[in-house]
């Protein structure tokens, strides 16, 4: 037994029937080929009223060429009517669909495919002035496959029927309640009804942003307070997802930036802090050649002969270089440690110190050589000079730049 045969065998035993406003609906063989039927209420059938009603919309479809709306032949049981036969097909009510497979509903897309469709459909019946009334899901259909939505039975045809709460019966809360108390109705019962049905889209999840607003406001009670037309509540939607997809763009656009300014800050060159070291006071070497050289004096009270040692050349050696290297430091340091450098950017000081630097070791090397002092010696005291400068300029600024580590010490003691 294939497929086939075996769903005309569990079709010919009890058909699997889905409950919609109007009746009963499954699938029938009929000559050999499985139909859609919708078995009508007995209620809606003895009903005169709803006969012709049936009636006339059946003739107002025929004329209709949408590819949304489902089209059916009424079938008579003797004189009285007693189902419909719709057109062939594979298509499911909304419920059905909602109820074997709820996860549909997490696509973004397939919410946006149904609301925009019956959105674009509504708009159409409205200039037609015919209204669909029950957007509820079991009076809603889907097409199997690419879940394109279809409609049956517009409620404005069957407006003569008395009781609208056995015409929609299950399907209530979907229907405006000026339609339910026999009121007269227009473009804001259908605002409410498509409102329900996204409300009920979304019961078993979130609803996005742009949906709740829109959505509270179609559900009004009171008709004045909701949308007065379908296209005033397609444009609300448009609105509301603009403002959604704005913030959204801005924070990924704060994020980036956050994102690049930190990798930026990591990519700097570390600028640990200084302590800055009191000098050990030095002894200030005498100067041998401070006073002009008289051969008519006698260096010796005793009378023994002048006698110039290494030591003192290099002790002289030794002022020389210390005078010159703190000239010289002096002017280098300035063109730094001032407010205008001081106030400036981490980059540009960076910059600004590293050229510095190279300045001095220059400056140092070059007079070490002219005075002949040893590097090391020479490297030792033009430390010392630099330590003892920058501390003095440090203190005369301003400070609006860097703020060495042990500057609140400083400034107490000042």
């Amino acid at each position: 037994m294939n497929y086939e045969e075996m769903l005309k065998v569990q079709e010919g035993i009890s058909p699997h029937r889905e409950l919609l406003p109007f009746g009963g609906f499954f699938r029938h063989q009929i000559d050999g080929k499985f139909r859609y039927v919708i078995e009508l209420r007995p209620e809606l059938t003895d009903n005169i009223v709803f006969c012709e009603s049936l009636k006339s919309e059946q003739q107002w479809l025929l004329r209709q060429h949408s590819n949304q709306v489902l089209h059916y032949e009424v079938s008579n049981g003797g004189a009285q009517l007693t189902e419909v036969m719709l057109e062939p097909g594979t298509f499911q009510p909304l419920s059905s669909l909602l109820r074997e497979n709820p996860a549909v509903v997490a696509h973004r897309s397939f919410v946006d495919q149904i609301v925009e469709s019956l959105f674009d459909y509504a708009s159409q019946l409205h200039s037609q002035q015919i209204f669909y009334l029950c957007f509820a899901p079991q009076n809603v259909f889907v097409r199997k496959g690419d879940s394109a939505p279809l409609v049956l039975f517009h409620g404005s045809f069957y407006k003569n029927v008395t009781d609208k709460s056995s015409l929609f019966a299950g399907a209530e809360s979907f229907v405006a309640p000026e339609v339910l108390a026999g009121q007269p109705f227009d473009q804001r019962s259908d605002v409410y009804s498509l409102g329900q049905l996204i409300a009920f889209l979304y019961s078993q999840g979130s609803m996005p942003f742009e949906y709740k607003q829109v959505v509270k406001k179609a559900t009004a009670q009171n008709p004045d307070k909701r949308f007065k037309s379908i296209d005033e509540m397609r444009n609300a939607l448009a609105q509301k997802r603009y403002v959604r997809r704005s913030v959204i763009a801005m924070v990924a656009a704060v994020a980036v930036s956050l994102l690049t300014f930190y990798t930026y800050v990591e990519l700097l060159p570390s600028s640990d802090s200084v302590d800055f070291v009191e000098p050990i006071p030095q002894a200030e070497a005498s100067d041998p050649f401070a006073e002009p050289y008289n051969p008519g004096i006698d260096l010796n009270d005793e009378g023994d002969s002048l006698d110039i040692t290494d030591e003192m050349l290099n002790a002289k050696a030794e002022a020389i270089y210390r005078k010159r290297y703190e000239k010289a430091a002096d002017e280098i340091l300035s063109k730094v440690y001032n407010s205008k450098h001081m106030g400036s950017s981490e980059k540009t000081f960076m910059a600004n110190s590293q050229s510095m630097a190279e300045e001095l070791v220059k400056v140092q090397q070059q007079l070490a050589e002219e005075t002949g002092m040893p590097s090391g010696l020479a490297g030792r005291i033009g430390h010392e000079i630099v330590e003892k400068l920058t501390e003095q300029k440090q203190k005369s600024l301003t400070r609006n730049g860097y703020i060495r580590a042990g500057q609140g010490d400083d400034d107490s003691e000042e």
